[in-house]
């Protein structure tokens, strides 16, 4: 298995960069909605193209001023549309970032979990063949599988 993550992250850089996402965190804070799961179900979502549809719509809005209700609150809209704008490109980089970090975390897990298997299963040898120590390892380790040997029995017999 090829080893695609082989860098130690400095524990400065983990800091420094903790210290920044708590500055950006807490500069936001004022501005952002917190919404409920169910809350986040409701909503209306957007896309790309919605975006433009959104856009053009306060375009027409704003160059004739017929076209909105009474009942719409124009200016609401207006703030609504200059928050959108605003936040996209943040929230594009922060998306990436968070992107390019769950795929190094994946990757760099990927690498520990499968070279845990390739230990566990050496240790599991070794326990079989009586190597002092082994045995209490292995006993330690396989509580990560218990109840596991059912399951494949009861999906085997589906």
């Amino acid at each position: 298995m090829p080893n695609q993550f082989s860098v130690d992250i400095p524990a400065q850089t983990i800091q420094e960069v903790q210290q920044h996402l708590t500055a950006i965190k807490i500069a936001l804070a004022p501005y952002l909605v917190s919404l409920t799961p169910e809350e986040r179900k409701t909503m209306l979502r957007m896309a790309d193209k919605t975006v433009a549809f959104v856009q053009k719509t306060a375009d027409y809005a704003t160059n004739t001023p017929a076209f909105v209700p009474p009942f719409v609150d124009f200016s609401e809209m207006q703030q609504d549309v200059a928050a959108l704008t605003a936040l996209t490109p943040l929230h594009q980089q922060l998306e990436q970032l968070a992107l390019d970090m769950d795929s190094t975390m994946m990757t760099a897990g990927s690498e520990a979990y499968g070279h845990s298997l390739t230990i566990y299963n050496n240790i599991k040898f070794l326990a079989k063949n009586k190597q002092p120590g082994a045995q209490a390892a292995f006993d330690d380790l396989s509580q990560r599988f218990a109840g596991q040997g059912s399951r494949k029995a009861e999906a085997a017999k589906k």
